[in-house]
């Protein structure tokens, strides 16, 4: 039991780690430095001298030369990473106050920002070792020649990545953006779920099953399914999640069933593989996609912001994602080589993710005739869509809600007779399409 906890432990830590905003910075700067101890060897065993003495115009061999160059590079350097923090933190906070928090995760996991901080303070590290070595060489030249040349030549990669960090900064605050890298990968997920081929419909399970509660609280998100696929099936053992990915669990909640009784094997198995996070990330999850798409709509709309370009631009995407999330119908099914069931998802909840999404953009919006005629044609283009009618009834009332609460709220007679005409041109059209 203590075991399976640590390893949980583990995997939840390694998740937090690779997506945290030090985690390349940190193994750059490590290799930098580690590269600098290499560097200056080679210059102590004079192979560094050698080197450099073919391409003669690059050797710096005065000693105080050295160290005014190197202690000026290395002043430069220190200033360029605390500019480069405070940029970050400048950015995160507007991100957190104008669009939504939840949006941070995504954007400190970014890998540019992170390579960037990374080669700056690796480039500190290995100048101040080389300058630490200047008139203290134990034998011959007083010059660590090669690592002086490797620091300058740091010095000017450190200067272009700062370029492309403003660069790429400037970019990213931009909310067009912003919405942009959340569609693009949220929209990527959907399709790899698509193209996987493990959606099945009216899956129906005929084994008697045991009913295990969550072990602790936390976001559902994933599924360490390699590891699981191996250690389940030299135990025979399937595993049905009754609860959709991203949904909060609550410590006791009935959470999963599995086709064998609950033995201390199993439920370390299903502690160490069954990630309860408190993050949410898109790459892990293609339902948080919505959710930020629709919160950043809702904020957008919201007095202080009042931001309508904005909301709509967000709904467009929002449309296009439903009409890829419509095609994923059933239970998500993950087999063994042989085919045999392993773990088996809750079905795709569409239409409460779409009535949620509609329903919290729908009061912000009841005043704005641009936004609500945007809504009114993303539940048409949906609804052409569902050639089953498997969704009908849904967007017959999310039609009848946008013209009850348009209704209520506007006060020009013109621009409520615009949301009917809409309105009916939609049912009439969608009638027309059955």
């Amino acid at each position: 039991m203590y075991i399976a906890k640590l390893r949980y432990s583990i995997k939840k830590a390694y998740k937090q780690v690779i997506n945290s905003i030090s985690f390349y910075p940190f193994i750059i700067a490590f290799s930098l430095l580690a590269l600098s101890w290499g560097v200056v060897y080679l210059d102590n065993i004079k192979v560094g001298k050698a080197i450099i003495n073919k391409v003669s115009f690059l050797r710096i061999d005065n000693p105080n030369t050295a160290r005014s160059l190197l202690s000026s590079l290395l002043t430069g350097l220190i200033s360029l990473v605390t500019f480069t923090f405070s940029m970050v933190m400048i950015v995160l906070t507007q991100v957190m106050s104008s669009f939504s928090p939840r949006l941070l995760p995504n954007l400190v996991s970014k890998k540019g920002n992170q390579v960037v901080l990374g080669i700056i303070m690796g480039t500190i590290c290995f100048t101040t070792i080389v300058l630490s070595n200047v008139q203290t060489m134990p034998t011959g030249q007083k010059v660590p020649v090669f690592s002086v040349v490797i620091s300058m030549f740091l010095g000017f990669v450190s200067l272009f990545c700062f370029i492309y960090f403003i660069h790429k900064i400037s970019n990213e605050i931009q909310i067009g953006n912003i919405l942009n890298d959340i569609y693009r990968t949220t929209r990527d997920v959907l399709n790899r779920e698509s193209d996987s081929n493990c959606y099945v419909e009216n899956w129906a399970e005929n084994e008697t099953s045991v009913l295990v509660k969550a072990w602790d609280s936390g976001h559902f998100d994933t599924i360490t399914e390699k590891v699981f696929i191996r250690k389940s099936k030299k135990m025979g053992l399937k595993l049905s999640i009754l609860k959709n990915q991203g949904m909060y669990v609550l410590k006791g909640d009935s959470f999963l069933k599995i086709n064998q009784p609950l033995t201390a094997a199993i439920k370390n198995l299903l502690e160490e593989n069954v990630l309860l996070r408190h993050q949410e990330l898109i790459r892990d999850n293609y339902f948080y996609g919505f959710k930020h798409l629709t919160e950043i709509a809702v904020k957008a709309l919201s007095p202080g912001i009042n931001d309508p370009g904005t909301a709509i631009q967000a709904i467009d995407y929002l449309m296009d994602l439903f009409s890829r999330l419509q095609t994923l119908r059933g239970q998500k099914i993950i087999r063994h080589k042989d085919g045999t069931p392993c773990i088996i998802y809750a079905p795709v909840p569409f239409e409460e993710t779409f009535y949620l999404c509609l329903a919290s953009i729908r009061p912000y919006s009841s005043e704005d005739v641009t936004v609500q005629s945007r809504l009114i044609t993303l539940i048409s283009k949906i609804s052409e869509q569902d050639e089953e009618d498997l969704h009908k009834s849904l967007f017959e009332k999310e039609l009848n809600s946008i013209e009850e609460a348009s209704m209520q709220v506007m006060k020009s007679q013109e621009d409520m007779q615009f949301i009917k005409a809409l309105l009916q041109k939609a049912r009439a059209e969608n009638l027309t399409k059955r």
